[in-house]
């Protein structure tokens, strides 16, 4: 009995590797590239394109499994044709989602190790990159933001006028959102909250995290 359940363990992993494979294939993707997307190893995502993993972990297969645009079962089934919108060339680019105080902790997010994270946010925003990451807004940010709206987070863009900006205070690692209006040679960050202080930007004071890139509304979460 104990030998018949490995036999079907060992076989769901070939196949799982085989439909990974397949899709990979058409994608023109590699296990590097998939890695990337999904801010986790190359080699987790070897084991299980390679079938060595015997019983994956069921967040892994739905990173890589949302990442090619298919569901966990197609992945475990003998499939002879792909899925039209596996077709689609629109592959989401996955970034975590940290709280406050992690971001105000962290220097860089190169840092932080990803590898057990579990919560993730799938983009396909262009401007996306490995440094990117979402942010969800605070209960004091209504009614502009509602609660569970995800900001998403570039630190290597630059601000321009007008943008939606992270800041950060470098004696206290407080962490803090802002609209930048830039009055040379002054940048202005204009409060987001009723009733908070305008601030002008000090670099001796502040460090700016990130740029809001794209900013997701939730009608519920």
């Amino acid at each position: 009995m104990k030998k018949a359940k490995l036999n079907r363990v060992e076989s769901e992993a070939q196949l799982i590797a085989h439909n990974l494979r397949a899709l990979m294939k058409l994608r023109g993707v590699t296990e590097a590239e998939i890695a990337r997307s999904l801010n986790t190893s190359v080699m987790t995502v070897r084991r299980v394109i390679s079938g060595e993993t015997e019983d994956p972990r069921i967040s892994t297969l739905k990173q890589i499994a949302d990442y090619f645009g298919v569901s966990i079962d197609y992945l475990m089934e003998e499939n002879n044709q792909l899925p039209i919108k596996v077709m689609e060339k629109n592959i989401p680019t996955f970034v975590p989602i940290l709280d406050w105080n992690k971001v105000g902790a962290m220097n860089s997010i190169s840092e932080m190790d990803f590898s057990n994270w579990e919560d993730w946010y799938p983009c396909f925003n262009r401007q996306i990159n490995r440094e990117c990451f979402a942010l969800e807004s605070r209960p004091s940010m209504q009614s502009r933001f509602p609660i569970g709206t995800l900001f998403i987070v570039n630190p290597s863009e630059s601000p321009i006028d007008g943008d939606l900006v992270l800041i950060k205070i470098k004696n206290t690692n407080e962490v803090f959102l802002r609209e930048v209006v830039i009055e040379y040679p002054k940048w202005i960050l204009q409060p987001i909250i009723s009733d908070s202080d305008i601030i002008f930007y000090d670099d001796q004071i502040h460090t700016i995290v990130g740029v809001i890139i794209l900013t997701v509304f939730h009608a519920r979460k």
